[in-house]
């Protein structure tokens, strides 16, 4: 007989009514085992054209069970077509949508205000899209130029661009695209930056006019790839090369970067592939062997061992699951059991789940200097023999709509993390440091389209943005534009410490952060990002602002990372154009990546499989475990949880928002809406 789980008697029923509609399920949830199950109905109102127009979760269904003016998680007002024309949601806010005859969307607003359309040519491809903020004016702020609008003779047909967008003029700058090969994979392309790496553009109608809003430098990217359209060579904007070759059935079976002006460096040995397409051992240039084994039946990831060549392992991961596949353990034969202040630790994590799989209970290790949890900055870091480990709890509690109620941790230092939900909505803040105390108190953290109006917990935001420390300031498509790191205005930006964000596409492109050094003289040091393809361009300069006058300094470090991935590795070659600090072993380092199961970088290998630093995290992210053997080193560590960058706010970025670790959640509505269930801010389901 089976041992009794929190799961066992928990079925899902869905109720449907005599159209085969699903108008409700019901779940049954508990912590534990022997705690008392709890019926949970999620609902759907179905209207006569037996589409739904309104769904609530189990929490607003209840409420709205004993009232039935509570509004809905979701409403939607479709057009006789099925388009949904208006769209109520309790976490994202209202949006409209006007279509044309073609079902294409010309014309969207919400309730911020904001009033977007889009225009199309006679082939129905977009030309050009506007943009008006509330009380703002209109601005162009996309245009599109097709391969076929030129003369016959300019070589878009020699170029395989007839019928592509080759030039796109959005908030990123200028992306253009010059040749395509019949795979359709991209073989040259070039991309320019704004020259305001701040200012929103209005794109006008000449060629001219918009390369005044551009800075003169084009960034060109190179590719030679196969009949497949696999990449063969690569040659980044800076000059230096990634290189790839194949096994015969189209797999990736070797890797070699080629530094501007340095020599070759094989990234990937070898790789050996299952038949069901998983990896099972890899060989890296550094002659590290990682080595990953699966449960037959389901293909999990059951072990990934990494060794060097003198039979030194690195990390001995081995996973536990549940019969649905949730991790109910993790172990590194590697950590042997260590002793500190009476404590015993083993690097052992285990995990619990509540019926509905969500996560109730952590255990593992964390530093023993973690004795209180910064927001932003990351915790003190250890020495790689450091023996200084104690062991943590976590626990979770939820309410019936997913969102994270309380956050109890127990270990180096002791802290409950209480967040306060909005009665209609998952928008939610945490109140332990001054935050909301009632529900009533969540509206004025966010604004109209579910978008978090400030960081941390404390007063909540009122009047500019700008006056308030950890603001962030959201753009019309609701993008994050802007973080506020230390504010000295409550009316001009331009006066703070701040860190500022633009985007092409669902891409962010470029970083910078601006640091007041002296206010006298308006000295400010600049530290900016941009992401090129296979490339990250990082400088660093100082710069006088005087008024609208900007006079830069000379560049202090210039640092191109090259990325990419060998086999599962995350691979990334720092290479110094200028600026190279003392302690760093030397140019072109190479570092290579040991993930865990979800990605996140664990190991950082050099090029003679030294640990350059290994860090360990808590669920849904946050630093346990940090260790490095050089500061330096450990300063130009960037991608951390699930595989993402850390941004010096604290936050993570995904492609199309941030997610904040040490609130659990994301910081504005899913922009894909519904996808993951009617919660917006939910991370993965707490799984």
């Amino acid at each position: 007989m089976s041992e009794m789980t929190a799961a066992t008697g928990t079925p899902v029923v869905s109720v449907r009514d005599n159209r085969g509609i699903p108008v409700r399920t019901l779940n049954w949830n508990r912590e534990e085992a022997a705690a008392q199950l709890r019926l949970l109905v999620s609902h759907n109102l179905i209207n006569d054209d037996s589409r739904v127009s309104e769904s609530r979760d189990p929490r607003l269904f209840t409420a709205w069970s004993a009232d039935d003016t509570t509004v809905a998680n979701l409403c939607n007002t479709p057009s006789l077509a099925g388009q949904v024309l208006k769209r109520e949601s309790t976490d994202s806010g209202w949006q409209v949508v006007v279509f044309d005859a073609a079902g294409r969307p010309v014309w969207m607003t919400d309730g911020r205000g904001t009033v977007q359309s889009l225009s199309y040519d006679e082939l129905g491809r977009q030309m050009s899209g506007s943009e008006q903020l509330s009380g703002g004016a209109v601005r162009v702020s996309w245009r599109g130029e097709y391969g076929d609008a030129g003369p016959e003779n300019d070589g878009s047909q020699d170029n395989n661009l007839r019928g592509m967008c080759v030039a796109q003029y959005d908030d990123g700058g200028l992306q253009v695209v010059n040749s395509v090969a019949l795979s359709g994979t991209v073989l040259s392309g070039s991309q320019q930056f704004l020259a305001s790496a701040e200012a929103q553009p209005d794109w006008p109608e000449a060629d001219s006019d918009r390369q005044a809003l551009l800075e003169a430098t084009k960034y060109t990217t190179i590719a030679l790839s196969d009949a497949l359209g696999a990449p063969l060579v690569q040659t980044d904007a800076m000059g230096h090369q990634l290189a790839w070759q194949y096994d015969v059935s189209g797999r990736i079976c070797s890797q070699a970067v080629t530094p501007a002006g340095g020599s070759k460096q094989t990234l990937l040995e070898s790789v050996t592939w299952s038949e069901a397409g998983q990896v099972l051992e890899e060989v890296a240039g550094n002659g590290v062997t990682t080595v990953y084994s699966y449960e037959p039946e389901t293909q999990w990831l059951v072990t990934v061992t990494a060794q060097r060549t003198d039979n030194t392992v690195l990390q001995a991961l081995g996973y536990g699951y549940d019969n649905t596949g949730n991790v109910l353990s993790v172990s590194d034969g590697t950590v042997a059991s260590r002793y500190w202040r009476n404590q015993a630790t083993d690097g052992v994590r285990m995990f619990s789940y509540d019926a509905l799989y969500q996560l109730v209970n952590a255990t593992g290790r964390e530093n023993a200097t973690n004795t209180v949890m910064p927001y932003a900055s990351l915790p003190a870091m250890a020495q790689p023999d450091s023996s200084q480990y104690v062991n943590y709890t976590r626990t979770y509690l939820y309410d019936d709509s997913g969102n994270l109620q309380t956050l109890t941790h127990t270990g180096a230092g002791n802290f409950t993390r209480k967040m306060t939900t909005e009665t209609t909505s998952s928008r939610s803040v945490q109140q332990n440091d001054g935050g909301a105390q009632s529900p009533d108190d969540v509206a004025g953290w966010f604004d109209s389209n579910g978008n978090l109006r400030q960081l941390q917990a404390g007063s909540p935001p009122s009047g500019s943005l700008t006056a308030q420390q950890d603001a962030l300031e959201w753009g019309g498509s609701d993008n994050l534009q802007s973080v506020t790191l230390l504010s000295r205005s409550s009316t001009d930006m331009s006066q703070n410490d701040r860190e500022v964000y633009q985007y092409s596409g669902s891409s962010r492109v470029r970083k910078q952060t601006r640091t007041l050094v002296n206010g006298g003289s308006g000295l400010w040091a600049v530290d900016e990002v941009r992401y090129l393809a296979g490339m990250e361009l990082r400088r660093s300069w100082q710069e006088t602002v005087s008024g609208s006058s900007v006079t830069p300094g000379a560049v202090t470090e210039e640092l191109h990372v090259v990325t990419g991935q060998a086999g599962r590795a995350g691979i990334r070659v720092l290479h110094w154009e200028t600026g190279m600090p003392d302690d760093i072993p030397a140019n072109d380092q190479v570092r290579w990546s040991v993930d865990d199961n979800i990605g996140s970088l664990s190991l950082e290998l050099d090029v003679e499989g030294q640990v350059i630093s290994r860090e360990e995290y808590y669920p849904f992210g946050g630093t346990a475990v940090w260790s490095a053997r050089s500061e330096v080193e450990a300063d130009y560590k960037v991608v951390r949880y699930s595989g993402k960058e850390r941004d010096g706010t604290g936050l993570y970025y995904y492609g199309h928002r941030y997610y904040a670790p040490w609130l659990c959640r994301w910081v504005s509505a899913d922009p894909a809406s519904e996808v993951d269930g009617l919660n917006l801010f939910r991370m993965v389901g707490w799984k």
